[in-house]
């Protein structure tokens, strides 16, 4: 990547402080894994890579849950040996008007609400906006759509940096209904899993945004195209997770849940193959931000696992209180390096 504008790290204030059900409720995240795990693994073999169609190897690179991933010989993505059918993607995302699916995802209240908005999704929306700045261009004369906008954080986020033409669409209908009752507007609204494609082919949006969706999709390469040959759209803007530090300590950390590479997470991106989907769907990486949760997994991994072993409360504390203030150094030095578990890309058509 030759990207024009670099950012490196953030802070993880909000993983640490917020997001703690990953420590504290372990168990329960375990026996979700497995559950999508069964299903992901009953579902055919995957014979080409989700990211450049080329023919996969049948011998996985290691295996994890019982399922084989194996990297792509020809643009270096990591895929999930089995295919993300519609029977899968129903299953994960839409069983009980997504319900479940939003779990992770829906907050108690409007200010926890409001909590994630600001430590998560503003940052993000200032990323976006000052980028498009610096191309000599108003963001406030563009429009927007948040493709997969979940309860519409970023949507809002949008609006509050004075975006106003910013919508969002989502298949779950739960976390639509909460969202637009968040904002106090009807800005979110819903779309069938199947129409995703033609939701793209049909917007007018000048700028489409996929915020942990782009990995989600049973067809990412049949949105990129639908991206590539929509002339409204002027720039695509992802965050997508990467094979990372992350997935090499799930492979070994059985008993911990699995947060990078499980459940819905059914492949993974590197530099290359997002390299190689950018030059095959005429994308030019404009602006690029790296920054990981691969330090709070590490941090998580041993939290958890010092409490199955019954270590004492001073032990416990020992290890939070040395380790967590350091948490945000030791993974910029892996975003400088872009080695994070996750990336965001404004992406130009070309």
């Amino acid at each position: 990547m030759n990207a024009k504008n670099v950012r490196y790290g953030k802070s993880s204030e909000f993983y640490l402080n917020v997001k703690n059900d990953f420590f504290n409720n372990n168990e329960l995240y375990i026996k979700k894994q497995k559950e999508f795990a069964k299903v992901y693994k009953a579902q055919p073999p995957r014979l080409q890579c989700k990211n450049c169609d080329y023919k996969l190897s049948t011998d996985p690179d290691f295996t994890k849950d019982e399922i084989g991933y194996a990297l792509c010989e020809k643009c270096g993505h990591l895929n999930g040996m089995h295919q993300d059918t519609q029977e899968f993607c129903d299953v994960v995302y839409t069983a009980d008007d997504g319900k479940k699916y939003s779990e992770n995802y829906t907050a108690k209240d409007i200010d926890e609400y409001n909590y994630r908005i600001a430590t998560v999704y503003a940052p993000k929306a200032e990323f976006l906006y000052s980028s498009i700045l610096g191309k000599h261009i108003k963001p406030t004369e563009l429009s927007y759509l948040d493709l997969g906008c979940g309860s519409g954080h970023f949507v809002s986020a949008l609006k509050k940096m004075g975006l106003s033409k910013s919508h969002g669409t989502e298949v779950s209908k739960s976390q639509i209904d909460f969202g637009n009752a968040m904002i106090e507007d009807e800005v979110l609204r819903e779309h069938k899993l199947e129409d995703t494609k033609l939701t793209v082919r049909n917007s007018t949006a000048q700028v489409i945004s996929m915020i942990g969706v782009l990995e989600h999709l049973d067809d990412p390469r049949a949105i990129l195209k639908e991206i590539k040959d929509n002339d409204n759209i002027l720039y695509c803007y992802l965050c997508i997770p990467t094979f990372s530090f992350s997935v090499f300590l799930e492979i070994f950390s059985k008993s911990i849940f699995h947060r990078q590479l499980s459940c819905a997470h059914t492949h993974l991106y590197t530099e290359n193959s997002i390299n190689h989907f950018c030059q095959e769907f005429g994308f030019e990486i404009d602006s690029e931000w790296w920054f990981g949760t691969d330090m709070v997994d590490l941090f998580r991994h041993i939290c958890v696992s010092l409490d199955e072993l019954n270590c004492s409360e001073k032990c416990k504390t020992l290890w939070r209180d040395s380790f967590s203030p350091i948490v945000d150094s030791l993974q910029l030095e892996m975003d400088k390096k872009k080695a994070s578990s996750d990336v965001h890309l404004l992406l130009k058509k070309i």
